[in-house]
């Protein structure tokens, strides 16, 4: 064995189960010389936690420490808890059972202990041992690369945000937060009092880029979703024919994108109300204390605003993806492969 070829393997861990304490002892002198961590251990249960706790990159198990049977079933737990650790098994045994069994049981190898099997036995570890690294080093190296490919994916796309983006300025296509004729925020209020929609329209008008639309009803609500596929649906709780959630829920079926928000108006000479927005499971509130309709300028003006960001966000990565559709493909099937390499690998 030359000293390089040992040294690749240096600092590797090697658990060492054998009752035999001068064939231990003078493994673990042979492997340590190499550079190798030995642990021993004559126990069963001790070799068990020490798999379990701490990964060795080769374990060499005598096959009757305590027992044939302990030993086979010490092969298979190791199998099992740490499938990357190279499992040899020795035996005093020329049998071809043992052979088998130890083969069956998931071993690398099964070596008899002789003294003519000792450099056998010795090339053997240190092989696993700089096998394992070197399957290591290329997880590491598949695993830079892909993330190499994702950060320039990243900047391809943030390259054409920036582009589309001055084309947008150039040609006046940059629309204002205030809204103009090709940048209409519809809102659905859902409200069994006529009054509510002309009270909300006065807050929200035509000239500054708003489009309010009454239902007086649940149901009718789910009509005119499907419709106008509102951008934001503002809905009364309590209704008279349908609980708010449900009409919420509905709603989103036929308008997904739409952000829901419930209220409660203000009592007429009573508590405040509330007006609360709903994200899946997720409840935010927006107004604590609500009591009039211009309360709800602001934060349904940044909501418009978050929209109209988001639709421009996807109109750029549409964009991106028809501009780019060979590439893209070309590089989600190599990053498969890569994958798929990295998880084989791992098993």
């Amino acid at each position: 064995m030359a000293p390089e070829t040992a040294n690749v393997a240096a600092g590797q861990e090697v658990l060492v189960v054998d009752q035999d304490k001068k064939v231990a002892r003078g493994l673990q002198t042979m492997l340590g010389r190499l550079g190798l961590v030995v642990t021993v251990t004559v126990d069963p249960a001790r070799a068990r936690d020490l798999l379990i706790n701490k990964f060795f990159t080769v374990a060499l198990f005598d096959v009757d420490t305590p027992s044939p049977a302990e030993g086979l079933e010490l092969l298979k737990f190791a199998r099992e808890k740490s499938p990357l650790t190279t499992v040899i098994v020795m035996t005093t045994r020329k049998s071809f059972d043992v052979g088998v069994a130890g083969f069956r049981g998931g071993a690398a190898d099964v070596v008899v202990k002789e003294p003519d099997a000792v450099p056998y036995l010795k090339d053997r570890v240190v092989a696993a041992a700089t096998e394992l690294m070197a399957l290591s080093d290329r997880n590491t190296l598949l695993e830079e690369v892909l993330e190499l490919h994702e950060e320039f994916l990243r900047r391809m796309r943030d390259l054409s945000r920036q582009r589309l983006a001055m084309e947008d300025r150039l040609l006046g296509r940059e629309e204002t937060q205030t809204g103009g004729p090709g940048d209409v925020c519809t809102i659905l209020l859902v409200n069994d009092d006529q009054a509510a929609g002309t009270q909300l329209a006065a807050v929200f008008p035509k000239d500054k880029g708003w489009a309010v639309t009454l239902a007086q009803s649940g149901g009718e609500s789910l009509d005119l979703a499907h419709q106008l596929h509102p951008q934001i649906v503002l809905v009364k709780d309590p209704l008279p024919d349908l609980p708010a959630r449900t009409v919420v829920n509905s709603v989103k079926t036929n308008a997904p994108d739409a952000v829901a928000i419930l209220y409660q108006p203000a009592a007429t000479r009573g508590a405040a109300g509330e007006v609360k927005m709903i994200e899946g499971s997720r409840v935010m509130v927006l107004i604590a204390a609500y009591r009039t309709p211009d309360q709800l300028v602001a934060p349904l003006t940044e909501i418009r605003e978050g929209i109209r960001q988001k639709l421009k966000e996807r109109r750029y990565l549409q964009v991106f993806r028809q501009s780019n559709l060979d590439f893209l493909q070309r590089y989600n099937t190599m990053r498969q492969k890569i994958q798929a390499a990295v998880t084989r690998n791992k098993q």
